[in-house]
């Protein structure tokens, strides 16, 4: 099994989730350029008020990950201890929840737009935060 510096497992986390997160926006602004422009009124303040949950919650979750890496017993682990098999349940369960949405029908087009646009900020900020911790530490 390959192994690499514990810190570096903080650079995999921030570039995955960065990564993600910048999917989702863009997905959530392509839905949002075909939204009804008399509907955005109400989208906006949405797409800040998932976003302001997400960022609380995900601030959490680097906080949290960045102590389990920490903790980790070894200089060097491999990739896949990133995350604990909890953490993992809960990723296979947001991405199957996040396809599963995209083909139930009667989801108006605008909830796409508004919520992607919330998570997907939310997501690319913890990445960022991540990343910085990372830089942070390679510097000690």
């Amino acid at each position: 099994m390959c192994k690499i510096r514990k810190i570096h497992l903080l650079a995999i986390n921030g570039l995955m989730w960065a990564a993600i997160g910048t999917k989702i926006s863009i997905t959530g602004i392509s839905h949002y350029l075909t939204a009804p422009a008399e509907k955005l009124w109400w989208m906006i303040p949405l797409s800040l008020l998932v976003f302001v949950g997400f960022y609380v919650m995900f601030t959490g979750i680097v906080r949290k990950y960045s102590e389990r890496i920490y903790a980790l017993p070894g200089p060097k682990e491999p990739v896949y201890k990133t995350f604990s098999l909890k953490g993992y349940l809960i990723i296979a369960f947001m991405i199957t929840l996040g396809i599963t949405l995209k083909y139930i029908p009667g989801i108006p087009e605008p909830f796409f737009a508004w919520f992607y646009l919330g998570l997907g900020p939310g997501l690319l900020s913890a990445g960022i935060r991540f990343l910085i911790r990372w830089w942070k530490a390679k510097a000690e």
